[in-house]
């Protein structure tokens, strides 16, 4: 059904993204492409859905066709009645601002009329029970839901072919485990699936194959028998994930005494309020914030950090109240989608912004820690959106803030990464500092947080 033979794609004066990549799917097959970031594997797919067809200065060898036809040939309009896609930031998914309208956009957009619309939808909602999201504020959607609502929108779309981009990357558990059955449906339809993933475990039950992309390459293909018998250590070395599914350690409530959070509100209007009380922390400790997805956790650092203007909080620090200004005077966030926090025109000056007086030395070491030296002259905007993450980390590393947020650090990062940010961030901890980090990546809080807090006991719904 699609056929990549000896696909090669080139950027920039022929810099090689990707080299002679062949791969046959057959129809209702689902195929797992994991590996290293920047190994690739988003490069596969955005020339699958022609994507990279339409980059500045790409250059592509080798073909890529869908029952014969060659993609390479078509317009993007023409691939999208064949191919759907879903984005690793649902937000870069949406043409509209309500629900409804976004899943019948691709249908008014091809021509059909009303009574095949509402057809598409019925039999849709049969398939995917969200009539819960329909006629509903795209930006009053928690991430969960934004991604399940793209999902959906390709199945309505009727295209036999989805490909998926870390779809799973900024999901809690409970939206992991509908992703799944919503992907077992979907190839239960006989629908083909094609994801670039590095959180592996939920999809052990649907791939039927996993293949290994390394610097731009096919390193190894398994089918999915093969693939659960082979050790982690190997997986390790490779650079992916656990297969397995990993259960969150160090569940206790934080006690600590030199920042104490006496009361602090966010009004979330008719959803609710997040009420945290009598919670404090130590100098010294990091502290994983968990909890599903719109439970309050990215609200609860841009409010700590003070970013939030509405918030009623009485916070001490060192035995006296701080107040907003103070606090975020004193603290560095880096942010869950890093595109908004990306200034400048190559990754080295993206690190230094706002320092004065740089180290060099403290420069090059957190360069080399995050495996950014040789990308230090490339602009942050051309790099793979794991690399994106690693530049923002960077830049926070530089600096020495009192208080210091992470907003899932290692969405999109393969293990090998995710270890070097863990152990760039111990590294961090000093008897002077706090550091926050709200995170869905179990396997990443397990080997780097001190203690864990649990938003869910804080939240209030109406």
């Amino acid at each position: 059904m699609l056929t990549l033979e000896n696909l090669s794609l080139f950027y920039e004066q022929d810099k090689k993204i990707l080299e002679d990549i062949t791969l046959q799917v057959t129809e209702g097959e689902c195929i797992l492409l994991t590996g290293e970031s920047g190994s690739g594997k988003s490069s596969i797919i955005n020339s699958i859905n022609g994507l990279a067809f339409e980059y500045e200065n790409a250059r592509i060898t080798g073909k890529v066709q869908v029952d014969g036809k060659e993609i390479k040939g078509m317009e993007l309009y023409q691939i999208s009645l064949i191919i759907a896609s879903v984005f690793q930031n649902p937000k870069t998914h949406f043409f509209n601002v309500n629900t409804t309208l976004e899943l019948l956009f691709y249908l008014e957009n091809i021509g059909l009329d009303r009574k095949e619309m509402e057809s598409h939808m019925e039999n849709m909602l049969k398939v995917f029970p969200i009539k819960h999201l329909l006629g509903r504020s795209i930006f009053e959607l928690s991430g969960g839901e934004k991604q399940i609502l793209c999902v959906a929108s390709c199945y309505i779309s009727g295209c036999k072919i989805i490909v998926l981009d870390e779809p799973s990357s900024n999901l809690d558990e409970k939206y992991i485990d509908i992703l799944k059955e919503m992907l077992q449906i979907l190839k239960e339809k006989g629908i083909t699936l094609i994801l670039a993933e590095h959180r592996i475990y939920y999809l052990m039950d649907v791939a039927d194959r996993i293949i290994i992309i390394q610097n731009g390459r096919i390193k190894e293909s398994f089918t999915r028998d093969v693939f659960l018998s082979l050790p982690d250590d190997i997986l390790y070395e490779w650079g992916l994930r656990s297969k397995n599914k990993i259960n969150l350690e160090n569940r206790q409530r934080p006690l600590g005494k030199d920042l104490i959070i006496k009361k602090l509100i966010c009004d979330f209007k008719d959803k609710g309020e997040l009420r945290v009380e009598n919670v404090s922390f130590d100098l010294g400790k990091i502290y994983g914030i968990t909890g599903r997805n719109g439970c309050g956790k990215s609200s609860l650092l841009r409010a700590i950090t003070g970013l939030v203007e509405k918030e009623k909080s009485d916070i001490v620090f060192g035995g006296r109240a701080i107040g907003k200004k103070e606090r975020l005077k004193n603290s560095s966030l880096v942010m869950q989608d890093v595109n908004h926090q990306l200034f400048t025109e190559s990754v080295e000056e993206e690190i230094k912004l706002g320092i004065k007086d740089l180290d060099p030395a403290k420069a090059d070491k957190v360069l080399s820690g995050l495996g950014l030296m040789e990308l230090k002259d490339r602009h942050p905007m051309s790099l793979s959106g794991g690399q994106k993450q690693r530049v923002a980390i960077a830049s926070v590393l530089c600096k020495d803030s009192r208080f210091i947020f992470f907003d899932e650090p290692t969405s999109g990062m393969d293990y090998n990464n995710m270890i070097k940010i863990s152990n760039l961030i111990k590294e961090m901890k000093t008897e002077n500092n706090i550091i926050f980090i709200v995170s869905h990546d179990i396997e990443f809080l397990n080997v780097t947080t001190d203690q864990n807090l649990c938003l869910e006991e804080f939240r209030v719904y109406k």
